[in-house]
């Protein structure tokens, strides 16, 4: 019975799992962001549901049925949501985006896993073998990656605001290789409008790399004549 209601509520428990997660990250940063813990609680569900609400709204622009996730919606939207707060509680803009990057990623990953569960966002089939391409897996392990590598640097606050718009750019790089490998419901054509977002994703997200990079250089330069 309880191994049943599991199953058939097994988003729920993953979305669970991720606010448990961003709560944890927020915790590590309460100094940097000047943030108690009664804060983070409710902050860490907001960031969840939000996220949710997102990916929600915008496979309902692409025109997909209710209930359906895009997780571009996440990658262009979560950001509007990381300046307001920022500018409403006075916050560093940099740091927010490369805090809150960290579990944004992380439930986009749980959110893949959540796709093995409902066996939505399949691979095409691999020629005659039965087999199909590991899509889904290969996205969980490109989300896995970029955490292994970028969230130390956040947490050390080695990072000043690339973090997102990196994540923007590999990302978009990623899934417009990968969109060929996926089947979609929109079209048999081997181009897809998912491969349109993965090319925004990556030009914003190079743009505002270079702009960082050389801010970053230009205030190093500067340093040294003073």
């Amino acid at each position: 019975m309880v191994l049943q209601f599991v199953k058939e509520h097994v988003l729920w428990w993953i979305l669970l799992f991720a606010a448990v997660f961003t709560f944890y990250w927020l915790m590590q940063f309460r100094k940097r962001l000047r943030m108690s813990w009664q804060a983070a609680l409710p902050l860490s569900l907001l960031h969840v549901v939000f996220g949710v609400a997102c990916v929600r709204v915008f496979a309902r622009l692409e025109g997909a049925d209710a209930g359906a996730m895009s997780i571009f919606g996440a990658v262009f939207f979560m950001p509007i949501g990381y300046y307001l707060g920022a500018k409403l509680f006075k916050r560093q803009t940099a740091e927010i985006f490369d805090i809150f990057a960290v579990p944004m990623i992380f439930t986009l990953l749980c959110a893949r896993v959540n796709c093995l569960f409902s066996g939505c966002c399949l691979g095409l089939p691999i020629g005659s073998t039965g087999l199909r391409w590991p899509t889904r897996e290969a996205e969980m392990l490109f989300y896995l990656t970029f955490l292994l590598v970028e969230a130390p640097k956040v947490r050390k606050g080695k990072t000043r605001g690339e973090v997102y718009p990196l994540y923007m750019f590999a990302y978009g790089l990623f899934r417009f290789v990968v969109e060929f490998l996926r089947v979609s419901t929109s079209t048999n054509h081997p181009f897809h409008l998912s491969h349109a977002w993965a090319i925004l994703s990556l030009v914003v997200g190079l743009a505002i790399v270079v702009f960082i990079t050389k801010q970053a250089k230009r205030l190093q330069r500067k340093a040294r004549k003073n």
